[in-house]
């Protein structure tokens, strides 16, 4: 047999060994599971308005395996609950300081895709806030959910505006505070005053987003001065698209994303396990749900 022939032999067979390795590892991507978790260390049940955790079972949820979000008693089951029947994602809540790469840490920021940070009332440590930057820088994705100025439901001084503002000059995202003008919306507001959508959250695997319903809420501006990739997506209703009245905005970080939203109540699904507590069902008026979910998947960085 000629040596040209030995040669075309060798190269067809390594050939077969890298398509196999490459088929092998598209098909270990195609069945992975998304890792998110919910924070559910910093008060967000403080006040009889608010239960922003997806259960009351920390770390959790319980059980495993839910037929309904109602499983969950947490007034956001139902964003964990939808990423969960999907089969692609793996939720969790945590009540641990929030840590990076601290192998003491069994909810470790290192071991998710996903951290959603859903109206804390209750200030991040510095070490907390570093954790989470250096996990969006290495990859991750941080949803900032916030809601109104003033929001201080346990009276320490902060609210979710406040906390979200501390991570500002990473993110380009200021939630409107102290004297700034509509950090602080009363009643109830559709907007469909929806712009580019190059980030995927308002035309996603979830559904589109033609509108969303808010209700007591602030707004967003975007410091470029701070981080150029923030950007608006939504705005109020009959304002300029601009980089101020932003309902909801997105930014990167190093390998991560940001997606930020200035008001809490697209998330409440209404439910609630604790008495005396009362909630609305907003997850389910206009595309509140889908937003939320659509910009999720973004954070995940799922193709």
């Amino acid at each position: 047999m000629s040596r040209r022939k030995y040669l075309c032999i060798f190269l067809f067979a390594l050939a077969a060994v890298n398509c196999h390795a490459l088929y092998t590892a598209a098909e270990a991507d195609a069945g992975r599971k998304y890792r998110v978790l919910f924070d559910a260390g910093h008060a967000q049940t403080s006040g009889m308005h608010a239960d922003w955790i997806i259960d009351d079972d920390v770390p959790g949820p319980r059980p495993l395996n839910p037929s309904s979000p109602d499983d969950w008693s947490g007034g956001i089951s139902s964003w964990a609950y939808e990423l969960y029947k999907t089969g692609r994602y793996e939720v969790e809540s945590t009540g641990h300081a929030l840590t990076y790469g601290s192998p003491e840490n069994q909810q470790d920021l290192s071991r998710y895709d996903v951290l959603i940070l859903c109206e804390p009332n209750k200030d991040l440590m510095v070490s907390e806030r570093a954790a989470v930057v250096s996990f969006v820088k290495k990859g991750g994705g941080l949803f900032m959910v916030a809601d109104h100025f003033n929001s201080d439901r346990n009276n320490d001084g902060i609210d979710s505006t406040g906390i979200f503002n501390k991570l500002e000059s990473h993110t380009g995202i200021h939630f409107q505070g102290k004297g700034e003008n509509n950090n602080w919306i009363r009643g109830g507001h559709y907007t469909s005053n929806i712009g580019a959508d190059d980030a995927g959250i308002l035309r996603g695997s979830f559904g589109a987003v033609e509108s969303l319903y808010l209700h007591g809420f602030g707004t967003i501006s975007v410091v470029k001065s701070r981080n150029p990739a923030a950007r608006g997506h939504v705005w109020l209703k009959g304002e300029r698209q601009a980089d101020v009245n932003i309902i909801v905005a997105t930014s990167r970080m190093g390998g991560g994303a940001v997606a930020a939203i200035s008001d809490s109540s697209p998330a409440d699904d209404g439910t609630t396990d604790t008495p005396g507590r009362r909630l609305y069902d907003n997850w389910n008026k206009a595309g509140n749900g889908r937003l939320l979910l659509n910009a999720t998947e973004f954070l995940a960085g799922v193709k």
